[in-house]
């Protein structure tokens, strides 16, 4: 169910935790508010009762957790990330290990379902003719946040944060190209990159990031969740969404015009965004870092400036 899950004929994307008993969560999320929604018998057939009632609610930090007890489930909702700043369930689930059985079921991509447990291990299961393996979703942000982190001072703190942020961004767009290139300086732009939206300032990511952290008040944490926002909306655009190395987001509507050379180039196969990927690849040493594509049915491609 959750390889395509539809409400309204809107997918959604909940995260869903399994938990051999009532310790579990407890041991996860000790102080996070948790809201139960009911029980239902220990049958295959409960799991469309869950999501049902939980994944339309389940959403900007919000997470379902299952609780077997005995032959029945408890389920509901839970805060498994309380804000921007917080440390995920999923990132401390690795602490609890084999003594507190913990599983979180989640789509990774277009028919594709994610198993992880509190032991480290994971299980990918694909719904599609192509073998399953580790999600492409996943790699493949992580490839791009690398490079859009690569000039940033404090990398290891913002780079976790921004393959969350995008991951959540990605799994509810209709589709979408991002890439990142050398952050300009002295407001220099890449001429073959005018044809769009540059914002002035840029959108400052790592900088609100890093200044939420040390603050840690409401209006930094606020500010951090405006400019996220922000990002959301633009990846939702047509045209390409800019990204600098420096963890900023600096353009967005942008389109790009192939030369007849490359146009030459270019397959005439597939949609509009799909060959602009393909001129995006072929401009990756002359303009860009990274290039992602993202389809309208969920599925994701990486490129890296090698």
């Amino acid at each position: 169910m959750l390889a395509s899950y539809r409400e309204e004929d809107v997918l959604l994307f909940p995260e869903v935790y399994v938990f051999a008993a009532s310790d579990g969560l407890k041991a996860l999320a000790p102080s996070s508010p948790q809201m139960t929604i009911g029980t239902l018998p220990l049958t295959a057939e409960s799991a469309a009762g869950i999501l049902k009632s939980c994944a339309p609610l389940a959403k900007s930090g919000w997470s379902i957790f299952i609780v077997k007890d005995g032959q029945t489930l408890k389920y509901g909702l839970f805060r498994s990330i309380l804000h921007s700043l917080s440390t995920a369930a999923e990132e401390s689930m690795g602490d609890l290990g084999a003594q507190v059985p913990v599983i979180l079921i989640r789509n990774r991509g277009h028919l594709v379902v994610d198993l992880r447990s509190s032991t480290n291990k994971r299980f990918t299961a694909t719904l599609k003719t192509t073998p399953a393996g580790p999600s492409p979703l996943e790699r493949h942000v992580e490839a791009f946040c690398k490079a859009a982190c690569a000039n940033v001072k404090d990398a290891p703190t913002f780079e976790p944060y921004l393959r969350r942020l995008l991951t959540n961004i990605l799994q509810e767009c209709h589709g979408t190209l991002l890439a990142v290139i050398q952050s300009p300086r002295s407001g220099k732009l890449p001429s073959t990159l005018k044809a769009g939206v540059w914002p002035s300032p840029a959108v400052a990511l790592a900088d609100l990031h890093a200044t939420a952290r040390s603050a840690r008040s409401f209006d930094a944490l606020a500010e951090l969740t405006a400019a996220e926002t922000l990002v959301r909306g633009m990846v939702s655009s047509d045209g390409v969404v800019v990204f600098g190395s420096d963890g900023t987001v600096q353009a967005y509507h942008v389109y790009l015009k192939p030369t007849p050379k490359e146009r030459s180039k270019l397959s005439e196969k597939g949609g509009g965004r799909r060959r602009t990927y393909q001129l995006m690849r072929s401009r990756l040493k002359s303009t860009f870092k990274a290039v992602l594509f993202r389809s309208q049915d969920g599925d994701t491609e990486c490129q890296v400036q090698k």
